[in-house]
Formats: C-alpha cells, sequence, structure tokens
C-alpha cells in the first residue's frame, strides 16, 4: 500500500511540470530569449544563434506558452505559440524560434 500511495505522489508531482528546450533559429544573437507561461517566466541572456536553453516550471492556470525576444540592435518580438498549457497537465517539447519569425513545436 505504501508503494502506491508513494507512486500516486510521485506521479502527480511529475503531471503539470512544464518543460521546454528553446532553440534560437533567428540567424542572430539574441540579448534576451523569454518564455512565458500563466504564472511562470524563463528569461535566458545572451542566447547564440543555434543556441539552446531550457525552461521549467508548473502553470498556475490554463493558458499560452509566449516567447519574447530581444535582439542585441534593441528590437523586440512577441510571438505567440498557439500551445496551450495548463496545471494539470503542463507542456513537454521542443520551441524552435525560426528566422522568418515562426515557432516550430514538437511535442515530447
Amino acid at each position: 500500500m505504501l508503494i502506491g500511495v508513494a507512486m500516486i505522489v510521485i506521479a502527480s508531482c511529475l503531471m503539470g511540470r512544464t518543460r521546454i528546450i528553446l532553440l534560437n533559429g533567428t540567424g542572430r544573437e539574441l540579448r534576451v530569449l523569454t518564455a512565458r507561461i500563466p504564472g511562470e517566466q524563463c528569461a535566458f541572456e545572451k542566447v547564440p544563434v543555434h543556441g539552446r536553453v531550457v525552461c521549467q516550471g508548473r502553470a498556475n492556470g490554463d493558458g499560452d506558452l509566449f516567447i519574447d525576444l530581444e535582439f542585441t540592435d534593441g528590437s523586440k518580438v512577441q510571438l505567440g505559440t498557439g500551445a496551450f498549457v495548463n496545471p494539470l497537465f503542463g507542456l513537454r517539447g521542443v520551441v524552435t524560434v525560426n528566422a522568418d519569425g515562426g515557432v516550430s513545436l514538437e511535442w515530447d
């Protein structure tokens, strides 16, 4: 019985976790790359071309994943990914920010 309770506790801790790998495919270095889900934000500075960073957390509500870019020349872009996140299911995958200003998503 104790093993069953432990498995339920571990599963509930893992469910809803968000783990996103962000890839810079813009062709330019990013001064700041930010990923935002409801209640969480991960910001990374000086992300090189083809650089990879990992954002982990847990959403505290329903909403979408947004990506904010700030380039070294000071220009800024906000991208909506259309990826839905909630506290129960979370989100796991790879997000590539493309040179054309779009994003590609691959789910784990």
